[in-house]
């Protein structure tokens, strides 16, 4: 069985076509979370989402969207954040906000003879913890661990791949379909395949996404915020 992981598609159709593509064939997707927000096209991204018929968690932008409730973003992210809440959920129809508002936090799903337990963020803290990097300390990653009840945690929110063993347990962060931030522009994803997790990479045509950005109804300095961080796939 191969299944895809994917998370932070982030309005962005154009990376989650390149994946989609790149992946080949599946029998699943999996979803960590924050499929809508910072992108611009948020009602693309939800249809190749449902017609691949993505298995999702909501994110803390998902949340926020379908909500109204405060992103909870990094501080350097906060102001894109809110400014793309409001102007995606306008940009939604009511049927993809009341989609997005039963994706549950938490999920537990069996395939291939695997557990796979799915959180946006970790186990203790589905929607807004960022403490799951790289380079997480090994008695944090224990801690998160302990929660998972599962062979494989899928987890998201904080852009950097990343694919670490605790026990039995492996616990995979695909990073971001459609924002990275680790520095490597490229979409981001993983495929699970009889037991095997490998993070992969495919570069995808920018511009038409830069273009779509650059007519956003938001204030210019946002704008150039949300393409430069497309670009350069880094917050500083």
């Amino acid at each position: 069985m191969r299944i895809l992981v994917i998370s932070d598609v982030h309005a962005n159709p154009w990376a989650l076509d390149a994946v989609v593509r790149d992946a080949g064939p599946v029998e699943h997707v999996l979803c960590a979370g924050d499929m809508i927000s910072y992108g611009p096209d948020p009602r693309g991204a939800l249809a190749l989402l449902r017609g691949c018929g993505v298995i999702a968690v909501r994110g803390n932008h998902d949340q926020a969207v379908a909500s109204g409730a405060d992103p909870r973003a990094s501080p350097a992210k906060q102001p894109l954040a809110l400014a793309l809440r409001d102007w995606t959920r306008s940009a939604l129809e009511p049927a993809d906000v009341a989609w997005l508002a039963r994706r549950p936090i938490r999920l537990v799903w069996e395939g291939g003879g695997t557990r796979f337990a799915v959180v946006h963020a970790t186990p203790g803290d589905p929607l807004y913890d960022y403490r799951l990097r790289p380079d997480a300390p090994e008695d944090f990653v224990r801690e998160v661990a302990a929660g998972a009840d599962a062979d494989v945690l899928v987890v998201g929110h904080t852009h950097w791949p990343l694919l670490r063993t605790q026990g039995r347990l492996q616990i995979v962060n695909p990073g971001s379909v459609g924002q990275p931030l680790d520095g490597d522009p490229r979409a981001a994803y993983a495929v699970w395949e009889d037991g095997r997790i490998t993070l992969r990479r495919v570069t995808y045509e920018q511009a038409p996404v830069l273009a779509a950005l650059s007519g956003l109804p938001i204030e210019r300095p946002l704008r150039d915020a949300l393409g430069n961080l497309l670009r350069r796939a880094r917050l500083d």
